[in-house]
């Protein structure tokens, strides 16, 4: 249909002045129109992509940085055992490698919110009923900071060590490698069978 056709058909249809040629006229408009919005992508469609990358994004940013604190944590943990060690007499250079269970759990401040309703009911005999109903409902509480919104953090339980590995120049002295075990142990509140100490090459 071009220009043309359309207008010939409004000029007809203003001289006849018929209802049911008006709804018609309405009805093709209109499947122009729907026609028109299914094959062209709306502008919501394009925010709600937009949002949906914009989720996926921060998503991608927090596991990375949750990757890079515990990371960095690993890291932190192994320099402290190394330095502690090289301080114990005997022990001379060290290599240290330690392994977590997983990575550090936060626990998150609940919002609780708990309704109780009591209901007498009386039944047709006089007897008495009562019913108690409890409604308990919680929800994290949130902080808004410069990463945008988060949960609001009590607690933060650092990793687990799973296990450590020592290679360490005195090790070879029996002395030595039993002080290393007994202080890292104790260290790390882990038993001596995770910790793992062995003479170092040269």
């Amino acid at each position: 249909m071009n220009m043309k056709q359309i207008k010939k058909i409004l000029d007809d249809f203003l001289k006849n002045k018929n209802v049911n040629t008006l709804l018609a006229i309405l009805i093709i408009i209109t499947v122009i129109l729907i026609a028109f919005s299914i094959f062209n992508p709306s502008k919501n469609q394009k925010d709600r992509g937009s949002n949906e990358t914009e989720v996926s994004g921060s998503l991608e940013e927090n596991i990375q940085r949750e990757t890079q604190v515990k990371d960095d944590y690993e890291r932190e943990q192994e320099e402290q055992l190394t330095n502690i060690l090289k301080e114990i007499e005997g022990v001379g250079r060290v290599s240290v490698r330690i392994t977590f269970e997983s990575g550090e759990v936060k626990v998150p401040a609940y919002d609780k919110d708990t309704q109780t309703s009591v209901t007498e009911e009386e039944d047709k005999e006089g007897g008495k009923r009562v019913n108690e109903q409890k409604n308990d409902g919680s929800k994290i509480v949130m902080s808004t900071d410069e990463n945008g919104n988060e949960p609001f953090v009590l607690q933060t339980y650092k990793p687990k060590v799973q296990g450590i590995i020592i290679v360490a120049e005195g090790a070879k002295v029996s002395k030595v490698k039993y002080n290393i075990e007994k202080a890292v142990s104790s260290l790390y509140n882990i038993s001596v069978d995770k910790v793992n100490v062995y003479p170092m090459n040269g």
